[in-house]
């Protein structure tokens, strides 16, 4: 992205060809809330070429992209609090690296990206971490800051395009593992509820609504507890919090879940839990080839969570 003469006029280079509207000035004006960001869109602030444009429009090489003028991304007022960071520990949560892609274990508490009051978040860690690389790094999809589990990160605007598309195609299959409290009668189902943002509360939530979002979730237990049972997830859509919203629907929200659980949480009381017990475990997709085969990728629970495993058998 470079600058035109006019200030608030900006010009798409080869690095954002391919972009959202919406993704490209969430990526270059750091720092706004979402909200505003959507906003300027909507109002026509934000123009693609002097004409208004979507959220989702697709930029190209050589689009000129008008903002408001005092919204002008210059340099810092505040040195970025990640440069003093110890960024080592990153490469210890890649779990694969190739020419186009990441796979990475991102950890709970962490958010995928900065924002809506987080200063910064994983991608942003990575692109410090590997600034020196010159790479293009950009978030293929998203998990809640308090899952845990796989990440895929783009290096390549070509790769970012292709796995996007293969979500569309719905070519990309993930699965979760997830301790839901209480025991459920039946050990395999599908909860086959739409969803809807509520956004009346201080923090917006995802109800069950026959007027929102088709949502499709597959359970399928993995081992029964007195207390509790593990189950491998696997969402067939992708709604927010989908996993978080039907497990709650079913009477057996997920251990450590604050806003979507309950008061009387036994797991959180008994091993002093402080995370959601949500891992993203799993994912697969097509090789970017011709040869057929699918690339399919792992990653283990945290210490914390093999620890919660162990001992709850202790709560009998």
């Amino acid at each position: 992205m470079k600058k035109e003469k006019k200030n608030n006029i900006l010009l798409i280079d080869l690095n954002s060809d391919g972009m959202r509207l919406d993704n490209f000035l969430l990526k270059t004006l750091k720092g706004l809330p979402k909200a505003r960001i959507y906003s300027m869109i909507r109002k026509g602030e934000a123009r693609i070429n002097s004409k208004r444009a979507k959220p989702m429009t697709r930029l190209k090489k050589d689009d000129l992209i008008r903002i408001p003028p005092h919204l002008v991304p210059g340099k810092p007022k505040e040195k970025n609090p990640i440069k003093a960071m110890d960024l080592n520990w990153i490469d210890e949560i890649i779990l694969h690296e190739e020419k186009g892609f990441l796979v990475v274990n991102k950890p709970s508490g962490l958010a995928v990206h900065g924002g809506s009051g987080v200063s910064f978040g994983l991608i942003e860690l990575l692109r410090r971490h590997r600034e020196k690389k010159y790479e293009t790094l950009e978030l293929v999809h998203r998990i809640d800051k308090e899952t845990s589990g796989i990440i895929l990160i783009a290096k390549k605007r070509s790769i970012l395009r292709t796995l996007h598309q293969y979500f569309r195609d719905g070519l990309i299959k993930k699965k979760y593992q997830a301790l839901l409290l209480g025991n459920s009668v039946e050990e395999d189902f599908v909860i086959d509820q739409p969803i809807r943002i509520d956004r009346s509360n201080k923090y917006r939530k995802s109800i069950i609504d026959a007027e929102g979002l088709k949502a499709i979730t597959e359970f399928k237990m993995v081992k029964r507890f007195s207390h509790a049972s593990l189950f491998e997830i696997s969402p067939i859509t992708g709604r927010t919090h989908q996993i978080r919203a039907h497990s709650a629907f079913i009477n057996m929200p997920i251990a450590g879940d604050i806003r979507y659980g309950i008061k009387n949480d036994i797991i959180k009381k008994s091993f002093g839990l402080k995370r959601l017990f949500l891992h993203a475990s799993e994912i697969s997709f097509p090789q970017f080839d011709t040869s057929n085969s699918n690339y399919h990728f792992k990653a283990d629970l945290s210490e914390e969570l093999k620890a919660v495993l162990l001992n709850i058998n202790s709560l009998d």
